[in-house]
């Protein structure tokens, strides 16, 4: 596969397990659409559907795209 189909797939990868450990179920799908899967947000992510805010704040462990230069992490 190219370098850019590793890229991608490494991507999803990695967002898949930032979701899994630290993604939370939005409160209001789980209200408003009670048989729908809710969308899971990860800190500071907005829900596509009902536009609800999760208030978690966001750190260097809950992001998972971060790039690391000699100044740091940076988004």
């Amino acid at each position: 596969m190219s370098d850019y189909g590793d890229l991608c797939r490494d991507l999803r990868s990695a967002k898949a397990e930032a979701r899994a450990k630290h993604g939370v179920p939005c409160p209001v799908c789980k209200v408003k659409l009670p048989k729908a899967h809710p969308s899971i947000l990860l800190p500071q992510q907005t829900c596509r559907i009902h536009g609800y805010r999760d208030p978690r704040p966001r750190t260097s462990e809950t992001e998972y795209l971060t790039r690391v230069d000699d100044k740091g992490p940076t988004k």
